[in-house]
């Protein structure tokens, strides 16, 4: 059973993250109503259970009506925790609906356009010439294969070839070894998690319908597993119903995966190309830390990915997400949106996410301090890298007239050459 008292201290704060995410108030209201009860039922059942037990200590100097008033008491327990069983799962259902508390400093709206931008880095510089997207000048010059991808696999897939693929490592290990040499330790995690552990991180029902499902397994009585729709996830989960010492922490870990989403409903240019996919690779930062750490190792992971967007030279801005484009875990969001040259406008390109302890109250990790006092730990996640986007994004802004790419310099000691 979760924490419902927490909820009932804190219940104005819930309703005005519900009401600022355009969710509905009323289950905060509805899991007080069914604590209330839970209350009551136990306390009835203490005082029945006390009852019984004074009963039962004559119980061979009982006549017939003290049996039955026993029998009655032992059936009313009966009724009793039915009833609190069937409310704790109520309660439980409805906890795992809630949204995390917004942060002070989160503003309020309700779509992307009232994202708040706090920072702009970068040129953005005139050229001469009709900029290709990066999708028709990789058809063009055999760089990126979509039409194979459908064919073998379905739509919104795809084949990156020849130097855009040593991109794609050059990337994926430049990333690594930016976030390594800040501290973070490097794992590869698996690509998929069960069902059971994915519900401690993330609301798996609206999430569901983003993730795919692995089968096969049934029949060896294992349970669900769905592939991994970022990496972030089997980080995290790797501290599931653990209890970890204040001394081991913070712990920062930066993962290397793909990733996979079905992003059903999802439609327009961004289907075209390889800016949102099924299947995608990225690099990613999580921390395990104690609560007045989380803020800061969330403004750190920022300037980590920054510092990468710096180096590759592209055009971004930082933007501070609103209450209502921001995902239901966390307390407060920023967005990387990076310039794309043929949509003339920045598109996100990293989030980073501080959910307090949403997450840990859900999947049960906790810290003990010296005194042995245990409390739930904050969770931290942020985008390294998202790769496929990088390329994106570098095959249109160095992008020159005749169609060749240059590499950011930061790059060609990683893939070995300065232009496609």
């Amino acid at each position: 059973m979760f924490d419902l008292k927490y909820v009932k201290e804190n219940r104005d704060a819930f309703i005005y993250s519900l009401k600022n995410r355009g969710m509905d108030e009323t289950v905060v209201n509805k899991i007080i109503e069914n604590y209330d009860k839970m209350k009551d039922i136990m306390s009835e059942t203490e005082k029945l259970r006390h009852e019984r037990n004074e009963i039962s200590k004559n119980f061979k100097q009982q006549d017939e009506n003290t049996r039955e008033k026993g029998k009655k008491i032992k059936e009313r327990i009966s009724e009793l925790e039915k009833e609190y069983e069937k409310l704790s799962k109520e309660a439980d259902e409805l906890f795992f609906s809630l949204p995390n508390l917004l942060d002070k400093e989160t503003p309020i709206g309700k779509t992307d356009a009232d994202n708040v931008e706090i920072k702009k880095v970068g040129e953005i510089k005139e050229k001469d010439f009709e900029v290709k997207s990066h999708i028709d000048l990789g058809i063009k010059r055999d760089l990126i294969d979509v039409d194979t991808a459908a064919n073998v696999t379905g739509s919104r897939f795809f084949y990156l070839k020849g130097k855009i693929a040593q991109l794609q490592v050059a990337l994926e290990l430049y990333s690594l070894n930016k976030l390594a040499s800040k501290g973070l330790k490097i794992v590869i995690p698996p690509l998929m998690l069960k069902k059971e552990v994915y519900a401690g991180l993330v609301p798996m029902a609206t999430f569901d319908d983003a993730l795919y499902k692995v089968t096969g397994i049934e029949d060896t009585g294992e349970n669900e597993r769905y592939l991994i729709s970022t990496t972030e996830h089997p980080l995290i989960a790797m501290f599931s119903d653990k209890t970890l010492k204040e001394e081991e922490l913070p712990i920062k870990l930066a993962g290397l995966s793909a990733a996979f989403r079905k992003e059903a409903g999802a439609h327009g240019k961004d289907t075209k190309g390889i800016f949102r996919v099924h299947q995608f690779y990225q690099t990613e930062q999580i921390a395990i830390c104690k609560p007045d750490e989380s803020n800061k190792i969330q403004e750190e992971f920022l300037q980590n990915t920054e510092e990468m967007w710096q180096e590759l030279g592209i055009p971004y801005h930082v933007v501070r997400v609103c209450s209502g484009d921001m995902g239901i875990r966390d307390t407060r969001q920023f967005d990387i949106e990076a310039y794309i040259y043929t949509q003339k406008k920045y598109r996100e390109v990293g989030s980073f996410d501080n959910c307090t302890d949403w997450i840990s109250r859900r999947s049960n990790i906790k810290i003990v301090d010296k005194e042995g006092k245990k409390y739930y730990a904050h969770t931290v996640d942020s985008t390294g890298i998202a790769v496929e986007r990088a390329i994106l994004a570098i095959m249109e802004y160095y992008q020159e007239h005749d169609g060749t790419i240059k590499i950011p310099k930061v790059l060609t000691k990683y893939c070995g050459f300065e232009e496609i």
